[in-house]
């Protein structure tokens, strides 16, 4: 009897001391850049908000760089670990050689809508008019030109950059300019004219990167970074009351209420986060690599597994959003 007490004593002791150990164990440092104050970067922020990368191992400084092309030229110079940035920037980067990969995305459809001023009515009055954007290079030029393409407007209106999505809401307001491709309505007044998510159009706002050398020096870091992303969308699908209070934090200087921003998470931020390749179809058509070779652009193999082991379905119980 004493014995197996002893042995029951050393058991419990070398199980605290484990968990203790486990609890102590250095996390790695990333630094992670997120493009834009806008709700489709809610993803990395509630992962950060629940805890999710400090349990997978990692502490994570996020850092906002406005624009998608900074952010992307932020990840290919080496000042962050991984980026959320905008799919042009990352795909023409890679294009262009630079030796990053997409492993995860945001959407597949895009989730910005086309406002304009009161006084417009048709979108053909928008010939000649001055249409608002973050910087050339970001998803909101991108969304903008694909939206102008469809409505047989492409090249009749002037884009004109105001520096981040604040800046470009800020020039809307005052009325320099006519209208502005947005995820939320850029002031009171603006009118909604087109849903660029009904057009058909496939499409990845953002895309979530690495560099080539750390995804192969590191491709456990890279695993986790991308598990700790999947349970931040989870948390916010399933979690409203955190979500709402998660959106109101972040979201304060862009306006609009949390039930806006929420509604826009359940609608267009993918519970599976899969980059598409027809999306990335899209994006080469648009900057004139049609046909490029999309191997060397994505790697889906870290999402694929989280699929097929269950995970993701478990932190929807069943159910996904």
């Amino acid at each position: 009897m004493r014995y197996l007490i002893l042995a029951k004593t050393t058991l419990i002791f070398l199980l605290m001391s484990f968990h203790a150990f486990a609890a102590d164990a250095p996390k790695e440092n990333i630094t992670f850049g997120y493009a834009a104050i806008s709700p489709t970067m809610a993803g990395v922020w509630m992962a950060k908000e629940i805890g999710a990368f400090n349990r997978n191992g990692l502490t994570v400084e996020l850092v906002h760089i406005s624009s998608g092309a900074t952010v992307i030229q932020a990840l290919v110079g080496g000042s962050v670990h991984a980026a959320l940035g905008a799919s042009n920037a990352v795909v023409a980067a890679t294009i262009k050689g630079a030796p990053i990969i997409a492993v995860g995305s945001n959407t597949s459809r895009p989730g910005m809508q086309l406002w304009v001023q009161p006084e417009i009515q048709r979108p053909e009055q928008l010939q000649g008019k001055t249409l608002a954007i973050t910087r050339f290079g970001s998803t909101s030029e991108f969304v903008t030109r694909l939206i102008m393409r469809k409505l047989n407007l492409e090249g009749k209106a002037e884009l004109r950059q105001f520096g981040g999505v604040v800046e470009a809401d800020v020039g809307f307001r005052a009325g320099q300019a006519d209208g502005r491709v947005s995820s939320q309505a850029p002031g009171p007044k603006a009118k909604m004219l087109v849903d660029a998510a009904e057009l058909g159009i496939p499409f990845s706002m953002n895309l979530l990167a690495v560099s080539n050398e750390f995804y192969r020096r590191s491709p456990k870091t890279v695993e986790k970074i991308v598990t700790s992303y999947v349970e931040g969308i989870a948390a916010l699908k399933t979690r409203k009351p955190l979500a709402l209070k998660l959106l109101e934090k972040y979201m304060g200087q862009r306006g609009g209420s949390a039930e806006q921003h929420y509604e826009f998470v359940t609608k267009y931020l993918d519970a599976i986060p899969r980059v598409d390749p027809a999306a990335i179809d899209t994006v080469l058509e648009m900057i004139g690599q049609k046909g490029a070779v999309k191997a060397q652009l994505f790697d889906n193999a870290i999402v694929d597994r989280l699929v097929q082991e269950g995970f993701i379905d478990r932190l929807y119980k069943g159910g996904k959003s």
